[in-house]
């Protein structure tokens, strides 16, 4: 069983370690852990009956220990350097210098032996692209990285189909998102709010709800949820949504239509 359990870390430890994904500490804590459990049960097995032999196998422990903490650190540094390069990119990105970020990228891809479906650079070509009106290039990039699932490929994807006019193929991918994630705010709110739009009153109210309980002071969910409420007929209940708007929104375009709402509510009793 030790033995087992020890070949398991060691596995687990050398996998993290080839996955470069940030786990390297974890890695060689596992790759030690597995192998002092090893020379642990030799040693209490007494296969090491030469102190010699015992000696020069705790010697070989602690080279190979050293020598998985340097690569950490050399880990370490290559991912705080990476993370520094994309932060460049978002910063070009943000000033609206889509062909400078995307030369940027097209060296990150290169210098940093990134496979071409790696989602942090798809994600960011997909956005210079659309600063360029590329439409065409940017689903390309997106395409790319559609098997990972990551909650931010919907995003993008669904803000894609909406500029296409593509309404109901844009909710289905809202919708899958929020599946997938559902303690993601903005999934819920956006699924929420196109089912809103689109009539959908009872599915707006299911993912709306559920944003307000992940964000409870988010002014547009709590704004949608009382319009949902409004439409349906359920007044009181909108009435406190729309309250909760005009305590808690420093947005002062919210608060307007928050307040228009609740002067155009019926009298209680009408």
């Amino acid at each position: 069983m030790i033995i087992a359990l020890s070949a398991l870390c060691v596995v687990s430890g050398l996998l993290g370690l080839t996955a470069f994904d940030g786990t390297a500490a974890t890695a060689v804590a596992l790759c030690t852990v597995g192998t002092l459990c090893l020379a642990a049960r030799l040693i209490l097995r007494k296969a090491f009956k030469d102190r010699r032999v015992a000696l020069a196998a705790f010697a070989a422990l602690t080279v190979a220990f050293l020598a998985l903490s340097g690569l950490t650190g050399t880990m370490e540094r290559d991912l705080a350097k990476t993370a520094a390069a994309f932060s460049e990119v978002d910063g070009l990105l943000g000033s609206g210098r889509a062909e400078e970020a995307l030369e940027r990228l097209v060296e990150l891809r290169k210098d940093g032996g990134h496979q071409d479906d790696n989602t942090e650079i798809c994600l960011r070509e997909f956005k210079a692209y659309r600063l360029m009106s590329n439409d065409y290039k940017a689903l390309q990039s997106l395409e790319r990285c559609a098997k990972f699932k990551d909650v931010r490929y919907f995003m993008a994807f669904a803000s894609a189909q909406l500029a296409e006019g593509k309404q109901r193929e844009a909710l289905d991918t809202y919708m899958e998102a929020a599946a997938l994630y559902p303690l993601y705010h903005e999934a819920q709110l956006k699924a929420g709010y196109l089912c809103f739009v689109r009539g959908e009153y009872t599915r707006a109210a299911h993912y709306l709800l559920r944003a307000c309980e992940i964000d409870p002071q988010d002014p547009h969910s709590l704004f949608f949820l009382g319009s949902v409420r409004y439409a349906q007929g359920r007044y009181p209940e909108a009435e406190g949504y729309l309250l909760r708007v005009l305590e808690t929104s420093a947005d002062g375009t919210v608060k307007g239509d928050a307040r228009s709402m609740l002067d155009s509510m019926p009298e209680r009793g009408d």
